[in-house]
């Protein structure tokens, strides 16, 4: 079916069918089956302090890295141990730029906004930096797009994120997939370490002129 105008169009678009016929060719499973799914706080922001815990929003996200945010909550008001993210978590953004997928390395000492949904895999057969490839893929961005129904302001409703396919590959093959990931952050985290480097020896050599 074409698009007709009308404002569920975007749901019956013939990539979608395409999509879906491509991943019935493999093992397949629903996200909300494999995850515990935990939701964050909305503090407002008459909650925001200049020192505390680090508060991030979707904006401070990407599939690569949290970023600095200048926003802070008390850990008086807050209680961090029941609402950080741990090691192997996956943060993924529901709201506004949806569909972002961040895995933790390590436990976090910060606090993350409603927008943002914690995924805890409880599935041996699914692997956390498999899972949050999958999650950054066209895949699930075909699911997103299909789900927001083309909207201007993107909201993914939690019932339609549980229900997002995800392909199950075999695991010598999620293996291979999440050692390549893990080679590709190192090398991003290195070459951006060298890049700072180079800046350096180039602001030093810009002060030693200036000096002379």
């Amino acid at each position: 079916m074409q698009n007709a105008g009308r404002l569920d169009s975007e749901y019956y678009q013939p990539k979608y069918d395409e999509l879906f016929e491509h991943l019935a060719k493999y093992k397949c499973t629903k996200l909300g089956d494999i995850v515990a799914i935990k939701k964050s706080i909305e503090p407002g922001s008459d909650s925001y302090i200049e020192e505390g815990i680090p508060f991030i929003r979707v904006s401070d996200v990407n599939k690569f890295e949290i970023g600095k945010t200048d926003l802070h909550l008390s850990p008086k008001e807050f209680n961090i141990e029941v609402l950080r993210p741990h090691k192997d978590t996956i943060i993924f953004s529901k709201d506004g730029s949806i569909g972002i997928a961040y895995k933790c390395e390590k436990n976090l000492d910060i606090i993350t906004s409603g927008a943002l949904l914690h995924l805890d895999i409880r599935n041996e057969n699914i692997l956390p930096d498999y899972l949050t490839l999958v999650l950054n893929s066209i895949v699930t961005q075909l699911q997103a797009e299909r789900d927001s129904n083309g909207a201007i302001i993107q909201h993914w409703k939690l019932d339609d994120i549980k229900k997002i396919i995800v392909p199950v590959l075999p695991m010598q093959t999620q293996s291979l997939i999440a050692e390549k990931v893990q080679k590709s952050f190192a090398l991003r985290k290195q070459s951006k370490r060298l890049l700072e480097q180079a800046k350096r020896m180039v602001e030093e050599e810009i002060e030693k002129k200036e000096n002379r």
